[in-house]
């Protein structure tokens, strides 16, 4: 932290936000090429899944409300939360 005070969120948040920001870009792909793309961004987004399983929540809902809620505030450090 004393050399490189860059912080990468925890609990999957980066990976749902790169996961978020692929399949935005996908929309602007035309052809087979765009499925490729897609299940990248899908990939991405076993991180936090698997977070959110292991930490006792259903993991569909519980990573759809983090996507929403990253899309909404704008706020890529929004994470899986296993406290809770």
């Amino acid at each position: 932290m004393i050399k490189n005070n860059n912080v990468v969120g925890g609990g999957g948040a980066t990976e749902l936000a790169c996961s978020i920001a692929v399949a935005d870009a996908a929309d602007k792909i035309k052809g087979v090429e765009q499925y490729a793309v897609r299940a990248f961004a899908d990939a991405l987004e076993e991180i936090p899944l698997t977070l959110a399983e292991n930490s006792g929540y259903n993991p569909i809902e519980y990573v759809s409300a983090l996507r929403e809620e990253q899309v909404s505030e704008a706020n890529p450090f929004i994470g899986v939360d296993a406290n809770h």
